[in-house]
């Protein structure tokens, strides 16, 4: 899948952050009802950070843009990947950020592609929770459990890497 800007994005989502493993990319997609021309350009340009933090039941990706996104939380569970077993087949990990309009537009891209070793971590803790079995439950509850105890930044200062973009 290729987002392109000023296209419809497949995907509606409501405003906010979110991430899924689609077509052999990781998508996280930010959708917010008005974006000012200033956080359009700050976010074609700006630093930005991708962190990796591994659970036992879920992992966690933060986000950030300078000027334009505060670190987010992003959690994902394999076992809810319609995608999962496609993410282990290839050896790297391309990433897509987009910025969504309330109309569902895609306004602007940035890509990056994980490094071998970070895309390695990455596939090793997935496939090791995948291996472990699922239980929606106990899942949900360790996600919302961190997300209560730790502010998002907290989140990248554990991160097991982080990817700069």
């Amino acid at each position: 899948m290729k987002l392109e800007i000023g296209t419809l994005c497949p995907f509606h989502i409501d405003e906010g952050v979110m991430i899924d493993y689609v077509e052999d990319q990781w998508l996280i997609l930010i959708k917010d009802a008005l974006w000012q021309p200033e956080e359009i350009k700050a976010f074609r340009r700006n630093p930005g950070r991708l962190a990796f933090l591994p659970l036992d039941t879920a992992v966690f990706f933060t986000v950030n843009v300078d000027d334009v996104l505060e670190t987010s939380d992003l959690p994902f569970v394999i076992q809810e990947c319609e995608n999962a077993q496609t993410l282990f087949k290839r050896p790297e990990m391309a990433v897509t950020l987009a910025l969504i309009s309330a109309q569902d537009e895609v306004i602007a891209l940035r890509q990056l592609t994980l490094s071998t070793a970070d895309a390695a971590q990455v596939k090793n803790h997935l496939k090791r929770i995948l291996d472990a079995g699922y239980d929606q439950i106990v899942s949900n509850h360790q996600i919302d459990k961190t997300q209560a105890r730790y502010q998002p930044y907290e989140l990248e200062e554990k991160a097991l890497f982080t990817a700069a973009f």
